[in-house]
């Protein structure tokens, strides 16, 4: 098994938006209400076609699924700490890249925190497949994230193609 970390480039501004995702999104779950269509979308209706039953399995399984999203995001989250989202940069400074490291373990909380937060935005901002761009700020995150997926995806098949040489 290939245990050598993945190591990806960002912008620091890049890195200080992610990590800002990651603290929002953190908030989101702990303060998650039933109604939020977006933490709903996080926990899925296993019986849409019966209430009691539907009603029973997110009464029996929805804490533990927020839980472990929670604990996923707190791992990127500390992958992310040397960015401070609220700190003030230069434009010069902004672009500086940055190597994030990834540990191995760790890729899949990547990959699956990632995936919630576009999930969120997604349900807020009404996208589906089947609908063109919606446009604006919203539309422009989610394809960002969607962006920093496929690239975190590459690092890791390319990381082990490596180790296959």
């Amino acid at each position: 098994m290939n245990t050598t970390p993945i190591t990806v480039s960002v912008a620091t501004i890049e890195g200080m938006h992610l990590a800002r995702l990651v603290d929002d999104f953190m908030e989101v779950l702990r303060d998650s209400e039933q109604d939020d269509p977006g933490v709903a979308r996080l926990t899925p209706n296993a019986y849409p076609d019966d209430d009691d039953a539907s009603a029973a399995f997110a009464s029996a399984t929805r804490a533990d699924l927020l839980d472990r999203r929670l604990h996923d995001a707190r791992t990127v989250r500390a992958s992310l700490q040397m960015f401070d989202p609220d700190a003030e940069v230069t434009d010069a400074d902004a672009r500086i890249p940055r190597d994030v490291v990834v540990r191995r373990d760790h890729v899949d909380a990547w990959l699956r925190t990632l995936t919630a937060i576009r999930l969120v935005i997604a349900t807020r901002l009404g996208i589906t497949d089947d609908e063109p761009d919606v446009g604006g700020d919203g539309q422009a995150v989610y394809d960002w994230l969607g962006y920093r997926l496929e690239l975190l995806i590459e690092a890791v098949d390319e990381s082990d193609a490596d180790a296959l040489r």
